[in-house]
């Protein structure tokens, strides 16, 4: 699993190119220089995973039915309407994008950073009638796009149990033995699936099983914070991919690597929209799909099964009362690994978007400042997320492969029945 090199990139080096990246995005493509806006809203706000990818998936929605409302390329999302004749383009996507940002995250970021986004999107258009159009064709969208998503039960309590000190059963983890992270989001109204069982995974292994013991024994060789069998890669692996609280979260990761794909492809406005509301309509279902297989089977973490585990529980494996892992277990149940369901529908739908999986490129992380990497193809750096949490301890090898499979699946789903082109 080495990797021949990690660059190491001046963070101030690093800042100025993204910078330039996002103020050039800004004039040849308003979709990227949205996707940045709500990329550092997501940051600003600590926005935990699962929810971020519902928003993200509502925000891209919102620009994708804007968008295409002006050729109707392909079937809508939502908003089955053509934009009016005479409206600007810029300013209806300008008018979507800041819409949503002030109604998801005007409580949690500094709604002069949102004002200042878009009075420098609107500064180099004429403020004529078109503009105005535009930005009431924008809003009208945005506003079903919202009413539409008010609807989906992301308010609403979570009725299941969340928590339970049986034997097997997910329980809080040290240090600071949070309660579980958005467990309501396992019974959010999916984007484009059917419901949020339709890809539940598979039952974990038994508990009792000689399987289930060997997975377990692997997770603790590789993945203890100390004393552990793999490389500086490896470990760093762990941090490059965590996108927890205050960053990207892994939807917003890997719209950036999307930002790289549409860029280098040269893609059209149109096509931009397109990409970026199927990736993030995936990732967001694939964030409910993930929790709700976490709270159906309310499976615990493997530093629990690690340090608690007896003769009578598993009669082949051996407890390490002493188990430290290498990152903090996320605050939920490890059945599925979001981060590869998430990673799993991301990678695929840049790989049926591109037509090859395969695909040169680098990747920054939030979670480890200046470091690049580089990849062969989206498979390549999908792989290697999901050994990530199982080197940082708060996975096992069955938690990562099964996330990733149904992460697969529902990109592929997404892919043949969302924003279809028109026949």
């Amino acid at each position: 699993m080495s990797r021949p090199f990690i660059r190491l990139a001046l963070a101030l080096g690093l800042a100025c190119a993204v910078t330039a990246a996002a103020t050039s995005a800004a004039i040849e493509n308003p979709v990227l220089y949205w996707n940045d806006q709500a990329l550092h809203a997501t940051r600003l706000s600590r926005n935990p995973p699962p929810v971020a990818a519902l928003h993200l998936g509502t925000f891209h929605a919102a620009i994708f039915d804007t968008v295409n409302g002006f050729d109707q390329t392909w079937e809508s999302w939502l908003v089955d309407e053509a934009a009016p004749a005479d409206a600007n383009r810029d300013a209806a996507i300008a008018a979507a994008a800041y819409l949503v940002l002030q109604n998801i995250w005007g409580n949690e970021v500094n709604p002069r950073v949102m004002k200042k986004a878009y009075d420098e999107a609107l500064a180099d258009l004429p403020a004529d009638a078109s503009r105005a159009a535009g930005i009431v064709w924008g809003r009208a969208v945005a506003q079903r796009v919202l009413d539409e998503r008010a609807k989906s039960g992301l308010d609403q309590p979570y009725a299941g149990e969340i928590s339970s000190t049986e034997i097997g059963k997910w329980r809080e983890t040290p240090p600071a033995f949070r309660p579980p992270v958005s467990p309501s989001v396992a019974h959010v109204k999916p984007f484009v699936l059917t419901s949020p069982d339709q890809f539940r995974a598979p039952p974990p292994l038994p508990l009792d099983s000689a399987a289930y013991a060997d997975e377990l024994a692997f997770t603790a060789k590789v993945g203890a914070r100390d004393d552990a069998e793999r490389d500086e890669y490896q470990t760093l692996s762990t941090p490059f991919w965590a996108d927890d609280l205050g960053t990207a979260t892994p939807a917003g990761h890997w719209c950036v690597i999307a930002q790289d794909v549409a860029r280098r492809k040269e893609f059209s406005v149109e096509q931009t929209a397109h990409l970026f509301a199927l990736l993030t309509l995936a990732t967001a279902d694939a964030g409910i799909s993930s929790w709700e297989s976490k709270f159906y089977y309310l499976h615990w973490r493997p530093e629990t099964a690690i340090r608690e585990v007896t003769p009578a529980v598993n009669a082949h494996a051996s407890a390490e009362p002493e188990f430290i892992p290498n990152m903090a277990s996320p605050a939920h149940p490890t059945y599925t690994s979001a981060h590869s369901t998430f990673t799993g529908a991301s990678s695929r739908i840049l790989e049926l978007y591109n037509g090859s999986d395969d695909f040169e490129f680098t990747s920054t992380s939030d979670g480890l400042p200046g470091v690049v990497r580089s990849y062969e193809s989206f498979s390549e750096a999908s792989i290697e997320l999901n050994m990530s949490r199982v080197w940082g301890g708060i996975h096992t090898m069955l938690d990562v492969v099964e996330g990733r499979q149904a992460g697969l699946k529902i990109a592929d789903y997404v892919f043949a029945h969302a924003l279809r082109p028109r026949e």
